[in-house]
């Protein structure tokens, strides 16, 4: 499209600050307003998939973000008792690294002067010939503004996570293992050195009252390998969570922008976390948008249109099948949670790359 002066930016989360890197390495100016006072995020673990790694190269951030963690080339599905019920090596490595010391690389390659913190916008703030991209996460102001009746989905479970400093057997090390069971889930990730993320993930029951701290989770674990109660005695901090998500039908026909305002990342597609590609959707967004917007030859919504076909059609399967492994992994009955997990150990590998292979996709603006 004809060069345009600014492009704004509201949040900054990892849409946010990797459109605003997206836009600086392209060659376009912007302006990012957060409403917090300080560009941070917990202390938790980030999965960057091998889907991102042209990208994070394009940005001239790979071999940094690279020293924030480390490679993950196994997947292993277990149960309560550490029993191995399937494992498979990543086609390609993932990435596990620190979160929060990756928002702050992504907060040290842009411009000071372009970031304006404890400002909160509207979309009544800008002209209508400022562009604007929402990237506000899951709970949008903007999109509130644009589709209040575009309502969250709540699927009634809970997350928790932390990051635990501790030796563990090296069949642990660069490797993810996700524990099923009796309504519940827990995951232990390699960070790099002595440090594994983990999380928890258990049904919300009605008028149940959630306790956070570390004993209240280990009771929920009691039937469960000693390494559990290990892991969360370890952590320095726990955070906790609602899984929420927008059901793809909801967005069904709904455009992703209203004039030249955009929705991108959480604001418009937020995901349950159970493929671990939440984090990787919002780059892939503010990527292929950057590189949109340097085409001369289209009109802003002509960009706004590709984006959201392209987008589309990957972002809706990894929302589909997230929500689907949830649910499946999480059974009352106990005779359907064994069957889940024989059905677990019998599924060809095949079937679980078919899955996975969504989230693998790589976006190449060469190829728009």
């Amino acid at each position: 499209m004809k060069q345009i002066d600014t492009v704004n930016i509201i949040g900054g989360g990892i849409a946010g600050l990797t459109t605003a890197l997206a836009l600086k390495t392209n060659g376009i100016n912007y302006e990012l307003f957060e409403q917090s006072p300080e560009i941070t995020y917990q202390n938790v673990a980030l999965g960057i998939s091998a889907n991102i790694r042209h990208i994070l190269k394009e940005w001239d951030i790979l071999e940094e973000t690279k020293q924030l963690g480390t490679e993950i080339y196994d997947f292993h599905l277990v149960d309560n008792k550490l029993n191995y019920l399937k494992s498979f090596k990543l086609p390609k490595p993932a990435l596990s690294v620190h979160r929060r010391q990756f928002h702050k690389l992504l907060y040290s390659r842009l411009d000071a002067q372009h970031i304006h913190l404890n400002t909160q916008k509207s979309i009544g703030d800008f002209g209508e010939n400022e562009v604007v991209i929402s990237a506000d996460g899951i709970n949008s102001s903007i999109r509130q503004e644009i589709y209040p009746n575009l309502k969250l989905r709540d699927s009634n479970q809970i997350l928790f996570r932390g990051i635990s400093e501790m030796v563990l057997d090296k069949k642990f090390q660069n490797s993810y293992h996700d524990f099923v069971g009796q309504n519940l889930r827990f995951a232990i990730i390699h960070m790099g050195g002595n440090y594994y993320s983990w999380y928890v993930i258990k049904e919300k029951k009605t008028f149940e009252e959630v306790l956070f701290d570390k004993a209240a989770l280990k009771s929920y674990f009691k039937n469960y390998h000693a390494i559990v109660h290990q892991v969360i005695d370890s952590s320095e901090n726990i955070y906790p969570a609602e899984l929420l998500d927008i059901d793809p039908k909801s967005r069904r026909g709904l455009e992703w922008f209203n004039k030249n305002t955009l929705l991108i990342g959480d604001a418009i597609h937020p995901t349950t976390p159970n493929m671990a590609n939440g984090a990787c959707l919002a780059m892939e967004d503010s990527y292929l948008l950057a590189g949109l917007l340097s085409h001369e030859n289209l009109t802003l919504r002509q960009i706004f249109e590709v984006f959201q076909k392209s987008r589309t059609s990957k972002v809706n399967p990894v929302v589909f099948y997230s929500w689907w492994f949830g649910k499946v992994v999480h059974q009352n009955n106990k005779i359907i949670d064994d069957l889940v997990k024989l059905g677990m150990a019998l599924t060809p590998r095949f079937l679980f790359d078919k899955i996975y292979s969504n989230v693998l996709i790589e976006t190449n603006i060469k190829n728009r």
